[in-house]
């Protein structure tokens, strides 16, 4: 595994921590880190979450981790002792939603298989 992928990796799970132990703020309620891409020079980072209260539009938490990054920056240097900390950026990943959607229409398939066996 290549030092990018594992720094990746490694940011994404303490990301993952601080979101869900040391952030107060009510509008990111339960918040999923699924993955991250970390730029090849170190300085950009793409942190994909998930979203599992649809409630609210996914745009409202995005906005509150966005405002909540310079917290998340300051303790991702904390914990991890980097040099440089990678701007984050904050992007809602679909595809959970997608694969829900695409489980409901199977399943429907499957029902309507049933109806025609018992006919």
């Amino acid at each position: 595994m290549d030092k990018i992928k594992k720094l990746s990796i490694d940011i994404q799970r303490e990301i993952s921590f601080i979101i869900n132990t040391k952030i107060k703020d009510p509008r990111i309620g339960f918040t999923t880190v699924t993955d991250t891409r970390l730029s090849p020079d170190g300085k950009y980072i793409d942190i994909f979450v998930s979203i599992m209260d649809k409630n609210d539009p996914p745009e409202t938490r995005l906005d509150a981790l966005k405002k909540c990054s310079g917290f998340i920056k300051k303790n991702l240097t904390r914990r991890m002792r980097l040099r440089n900390v990678p701007e984050l950026k904050f992007i809602y990943d679909e595809s959970i939603d997608k694969g829900l959607k695409i489980s409901e229409i199977l399943k429907d398939i499957n029902i309507d298989k049933e109806k025609k066996n018992e006919s």
